[in-house]
């Protein structure tokens, strides 16, 4: 699973932190583990160069300078060079005793752009980097380093806060995006090594939509206002989309589940109502693990996204250390802020993550299609998780009728 694991050092408890990690992992995985280290050399020469100006007289002299300009770049640059060095060394002696093989990685420029340079042009599985460097101080939540190298690789990057080793739980975040996915089949992984029980948290959240729901009531008049007012929106509201969403959310979590068990293994299930990232971190605190995975984005994504906001409030909050996952492949566009005209039945209807191929024919196309569209990803949803739990690959009239009699009558179809 992670063949060639690279760990960025600077000397800090969260790098000796990150370091103890990287060798454990290496060593389950029969892994290479690549130790590196940024120093700024070239900047001390700038520093130097704008200080002139202030040196005493008998050092002004173009010959003296010169003198001392090669004098302070030769020290600089071999001091540390040698020191960057000496952040290795520790690393360097844990994998020699685990019999771990290992290479030093040692660059020069700017700290953050020469790491994620390197990552980017080499095929490291996993990135083992420390919250915080040395220039933590009281009240940071993530180091500007940290933050800049996760936001700008696709690489698995585990963010490590303490010095807790994998044991007990690891806890898997799973929303139904591919990329949740393959958090499941990467925290499978390491519990399978470290012998972890694993735990598949979801959480789905009705409140906005209620909130949006009620806002558009009270902000109608008129005959709108009545229709929107009316006990069949209400109750359509309720039945489909709060029901609905706890529906195939528990779906997200049942194909979970399933991945885990063609693994060998089992898992917890647990599904929770709220706001995603702030029911996961509340959650994370009562349960105490000693890993959270997920993915790097979710199932809102869409293309050229960074970090989904959700992992972003849970990398930076969450005191346990913090496994982010690779996307795979592009985001899909977000059904929910398409323009209904633009929603093409013809084009993929699944909306869901992709376990397997999933096909329709043309009657349940067109019976699907007359679902209102700010409610047909959630539909859709519901018929492809039917259709898997039940072995078919193919959906039918039959099968969308057989679901649309599981739900309210107040789904209108005809």
């Amino acid at each position: 699973m992670y063949k060639k694991i690279f760990v960025p050092l600077d000397n800090s408890k969260y790098s000796d932190y990150s370091s103890d990690l990287g060798v454990s992992i290496a060593k389950k995985f029969d892994s290479e583990l690549i130790g590196g280290h940024v120093y700024a050399a070239s900047l001390h020469h700038k520093r130097f160069r704008e200080m002139e100006g202030g040196l005493p007289e008998k050092y002004r002299d173009e010959s003296e300078l010169k003198k001392q300009r090669e004098f302070h770049n030769t020290l600089i640059g071999k001091g540390l060079r040698m020191i960057s060095d000496s952040y290795l060394d520790s690393i360097v002696k844990k994998s020699q005793e685990l019999n771990v093989p290992f290479k030093r990685n040692i660059m020069e420029g700017k700290n953050y752009l020469e790491l994620v340079k390197d990552i980017k042009s080499n095929d490291y599985d996993l990135v083992i980097i420390g919250v915080l460097g040395l220039g933590e101080v009281n009240g940071n939540l993530i180091g500007s380093v940290c933050e800049r190298v996760v936001r700008r690789i696709n690489t698995d990057v585990l963010v490590v806060k303490n010095d807790k080793p994998l044991e007990g739980k690891v806890i898997v975040t799973v929303d139904g995006s591919e990329q949740s996915f393959r958090a499941v089949e990467m925290a499978s992984g390491l519990a399978a090594k470290y012998n972890m029980k694993i735990e598949l948290l979801s959480v789905f959240d009705p409140h906005y939509h209620r909130v949006a729901f009620e806002g558009i009531a009270k902000i109608l008049s008129g005959e709108m206002g009545d229709v929107f007012k009316s006990d069949e929106q209400e109750k359509l509201h309720e039945d489909v989309i709060d029901k609905g969403l706890e529906k195939i959310y528990d779906g997200h979590l049942e194909i979970a589940l399933n991945k885990v068990r063609e693994l060998g293994l089992d898992a917890e299930t647990t599904l929770l109502e709220g706001k995603p990232y702030n029911e996961i971190l509340k959650y994370i605190d009562k349960v105490e693990p000693s890993l959270l995975v997920l993915g790097r984005t979710g199932i809102h994504a869409i293309d050229g996204l960074d970090l989904g906001s959700s992992t972003e409030n849970i990398l930076r909050n969450a005191k346990c250390n913090v496994l982010i996952t690779k996307s795979g492949k592009s985001a899909e566009i977000n059904p929910f802020y398409e323009k209904e005209e633009n929603i093409k039945i013809e084009q993929p209807v699944n909306r869901t993550v992709k376990t397997e191929d999933i096909s329709w024919d043309d009657d349940a196309k067109s019976l699907i299609s007359k679902v209102p569209a700010f409610v047909r990803p959630m539909v859709v949803g519901e018929v492809e998780n039917y259709a898997r739990t039940n072995g078919n690959s193919e959906i039918t009239r039959e099968i969308v009728e057989e679901v649309k009699t599981k739900w309210s009558d107040s789904m209108n179809y005809s």
